[in-house]
């Protein structure tokens, strides 16, 4: 059975423009400059891989976890009446579920958060498991929660595939040795995105038309 494993931020949900917002808003609050670069290193690690980067950014004179607390009310506020979903996601996630994919969700974010955006979009249903930052303590672009995905589908990480928008995922797709496909977001590919991708794609939709050629081929 074909297996494949999504990011949540980016790749499913159009979530992190919110979150860009979020930050600014707060960075206008607090008389913070320099937090448009830093959200972009930021993109594709976990909580604590942000704090350690923020810290070092503003070092003890702002306090992160006000920060994050102040970041995720503006979210929170700007998610109410729902969650922007990227082009072609839903017609992907039924498909694959027709069709008898396994899916997986590997994200770097809570899991308290990655559930709250399962059920306000309704995409909970369509994933056999999820995988979250907080689970583990390597983050990407370790491999280490593309494998746990894998073993938790019990599928082979050579043989899944891997949909990524960030340099970090992408990275922590190729060195679990999975095929990465890169649908690229707010993050344009360097070098090494382009290089550990297997293949690039504009939007959802192109990806489900790819995977179905792919399947139809295997088929043949």
């Amino acid at each position: 059975m074909p297996c494949i494993v999504f990011d949540m931020d980016g790749v499913l949900i159009d979530s992190e423009r919110l979150v860009l917002r979020s930050w600014e808003c707060v960075g206008k609050d607090l008389g913070l400059t320099g937090l448009h670069k830093l959200f972009f290193r930021c993109i594709g690690t976990t909580h604590a891989s942000t704090k350690i980067l923020f810290s070092r950014a503003f070092g003890d004179g702002v306090d992160y976890e006000d920060f994050r607390n102040r970041t995720r009310a503006y979210y929170m506020q700007f998610t109410k009446d729902g969650i922007p979903l990227k082009p072609g996601v839903m017609e992907l996630l039924s498909w694959l579920r027709e069709k008898g994919w396994k899916t997986g969700l590997a994200s770097s974010s809570r899991e308290a958060n990655v559930r709250r955006n399962m059920e306000i979009t309704g995409m909970g249903a369509y994933f056999d498991t999820l995988v979250c930052g907080d689970m583990l303590t390597a983050s990407k672009p370790a491999p280490d929660i593309y494998l746990r995905a894998c073993a938790e589908l019990q599928a082979r990480a050579e043989d899944s595939y891997a949909v990524e928008d960030s340099r970090n995922g992408i990275l922590s797709a190729s060195a679990a040795g999975m095929k990465a496909l890169l649908v690229p977001d707010m993050v344009q590919p360097d070098e090494a995105m382009l290089r550990n991708a297997l293949a690039v794609f504009p939007d959802l939709c192109a990806v489900w038309r790819w995977l179905a050629r792919e399947e139809y081929q295997e088929e043949a």
